[in-house]
């Protein structure tokens, strides 16, 4: 008997889709505010400012809004590969997302990476500041073939890309590259930090992520790894136009080369006379 339409879409998905392990929303315990609040008028006009804003084109808003004790600080992050309108459009469901699951919470966030961004607000200022936790992931079903040779690709990929990422400058911290892998396979990455970040601070939240994708889910063949203040991805499917790919970085320069200095000159003797 074959397979109806709906079975065929199930197994597919098992087989090809992310599988997420954690809800994309977090609604801190910090504080709560009332619907009809100034803390909840000074947010909404924040988070529609950011979809109303034509002047950034790089995908990066950290606005704030309102005076203590109603102040709201807001971050939005794009994929550093978003067309402007995929940066708008998914800024815009995220804030809806986000007042959905969190309704009175003074600090939450939101990811939306399948769609190219995250979204985060607080009562305290969150801007030029490392948040490398809680994280979340959505990975893949199936596991590598050889993990161990997946791994020995993969772990060292990740770690030139970390690099790569956190030497952007202030307006984007981020890198997107591919590698060929073991059984005829190619890893796709993209490492992205909110731009904000101090290059170390970038690399420190990076790492943080790719030791819990260790942790978490070793061995499978791609995911999307994520912290407030950076995001990892992976996959051995390629989820980007390899025309974004990021030139790699220069080799590191040698010290010039300096002509070696002549032997001494060795005093001569005349033979003596016995």
């Amino acid at each position: 008997m074959g397979c109806s339409k709906p079975q065929i879409f199930f197994y597919f998905a098992l087989i090809h889709l992310v599988i997420p392990t954690a809800a994309q929303s977090i609604c801190s315990d910090t504080g709560n505010y009332t619907s009809n609040s100034t803390y909840r008028a000074n947010l909404d006009g924040l988070l529609a400012s950011m979809i109303n804003n034509t002047k950034i084109d790089y995908g990066f808003y950290n606005f704030s809004a309102g005076e203590s004790p109603d102040k709201v600080y807001a971050i939005a992050l794009c994929a550093g590969d978003a067309s402007p309108s995929e940066c708008s459009s998914c800024i815009n469901q995220s804030r809806y997302n986000l007042l959905q699951a969190c309704p009175n919470q003074k600090e939450a966030i939101n990811w939306a990476w399948d769609k190219k961004c995250l979204i985060r607000y607080s009562y305290k200022s969150i801007f030029n500041i490392l948040a490398s936790g809680p994280n979340r992931a959505s990975y893949r079903v199936a596991d590598a073939p050889d993990v161990e040779a997946f791994n020995n690709v993969l772990r060292p990929f990740l770690d030139s890309l970390r690099e790569l990422a956190a030497k952007g400058n202030s307006t984007r911290k981020f890198a997107l590259q591919s590698v060929p892998a073991p059984n005829m396979q190619t890893i796709y990455s993209l490492q992205q930090c909110t731009p904000d970040l101090s290059e170390e601070d970038c690399n420190t939240c990076l790492k943080d992520v790719q030791d819990y994708t260790s942790s978490c889910c070793n061995g499978k063949q791609g995911g999307i790894f994520v912290a407030p203040s950076c995001v990892l991805r992976y996959e051995t499917y390629r989820f980007y136009n390899l025309s974004d790919e990021t030139p790699p970085l220069p080799p590191p320069s040698s010290p010039p080369l300096t002509a070696a200095s002549p032997p001494p000159e060795l005093p001569t003797t005349t033979p003596g006379m016995h």
